[in-house]
């Protein structure tokens, strides 16, 4: 059946209260401290070096890696302004190991064939950071279906479970745990003059990094993948043919605009019929409060044209965006 559109402007504006000029002002300050204390950071680890000082160069190392595990406001246009400069978490990181390593060799640390041993686990822990990177890129890919769904019956798909998130999605977090262990081992082999520490901290967590990129692996195997496209795509018109929404809120923006879908979902709930929530970003799909309403997330036009033969009569608008244009092809 052809369709009605119907495109609802929802109110402008962020639902937080917060002060318009003290936010601008505290996200202006943030943004001038971290990277001035990174900067700092990197500065007394260098002094450490060059002078032998065991503190200088834990209290530099310690500060860059605070400065990573932290939680903070406004993380996302701070990454950005640092990728940017190609300051990148694995550049941070490997930086204040370098500087980590040449503060050991400056304090005569590092002797023996020890020293050889944390030398060539360190590698080891960055070369299975990159093993695992690769993987679960691999991974990713072979498990992305065309359709994301919530509070939808998908069992006819049968699914395989997904990887652990701190392997498959948790690169960053995976590679600040490395970088802390790393630290407090690396500190006790300065303390001690023994880089007997260094070497076994650095050489498990090699151990564990690995072995984590090796277990990630099995989700490449065929008994581990998901099922096809082709399928799954025969399977969602299945399921429109049965459920017979009637209608349905589209909607489509950034990471910030999901409270405008939100604002919507009691109206949305309330109406008489069979409601549907249709979406166009992946990661929005978690970004929409809980509801029972059932959420399609359908990323491709393609895929989306197949809206056109359903029983979906009108389509809410709460926000307008450039996708907005993909839907109106459905008359």
């Amino acid at each position: 059946m052809r369709s009605k559109i119907l495109a609802v402007l929802a109110p402008g504006g962020d639902p937080s209260e917060e002060s318009r000029d003290e936010r601008p002002l505290r996200l202006r300050a943030y943004l001038l401290l971290w990277p001035t204390l990174l900067f700092a950071a990197y500065v007394v680890q260098t002094l450490g070096v060059l002078t032998a000082q065991l503190w200088a160069v834990a209290l530099g190392a310690a500060l860059a890696v605070l400065l990573d595990v932290v939680p903070r406001d406004g993380a996302g246009l701070l990454a950005h302004r640092l990728a940017s400069a190609q300051l990148t978490p694995p550049v941070r990181q490997l930086l204040m190991e370098a500087l980590l390593v040449g503060g050991l060799a400056r304090l005569g640390a590092l002797h023996g064939w020890w020293a050889g041993v944390l030398l060539v686990a360190l590698l080891g822990c960055w070369g299975g950071h990159f093993l695992c990177q690769v993987v679960a890129g691999m991974v990713r890919r072979r498990r992305r279906l065309p359709v994301v769904t919530r509070n939808i019956d998908t069992s006819a798909l049968r699914l395989t479970p997904a990887p652990p998130r701190l392997l498959a999605h948790g690169g960053g977090v995976r590679l600040r745990a490395v970088g802390l262990l790393v630290l407090v081992g690396c500190l006790a082999t300065a303390w001690t003059r023994d880089p007997r520490w260094g070497a076994l901290a650095a050489g498990v967590c090699c151990v564990l990094v690995l072995a984590g990129a090796a277990y990630l692996a099995l989700w490449l195997l065929p008994g581990r993948r998901t099922v096809g496209e082709a399928a799954v795509l025969e399977w969602l018109d299945a399921w429109l043919g049965e459920y017979r929404p009637t209608v349905g809120m589209y909607f489509s923006g950034g990471t910030s605009s999901a409270y405008q879908a939100n604002m919507w979902l009691s109206t949305l709930g309330a109406l008489e019929g069979r409601p549907v929530i249709v979406l166009r970003e992946r990661f929005m799909v978690q970004r929409i409060e809980a509801t029972d309403v059932p959420i399609l997330c359908i990323p491709k036009v393609a895929d989306l044209m197949r809206l056109e033969h359903s029983s979906l009569r009108m389509l809410l608008h709460p926000a307008n965006s450039g996708k907005t244009s993909q839907v109106l092809r459905i008359p």
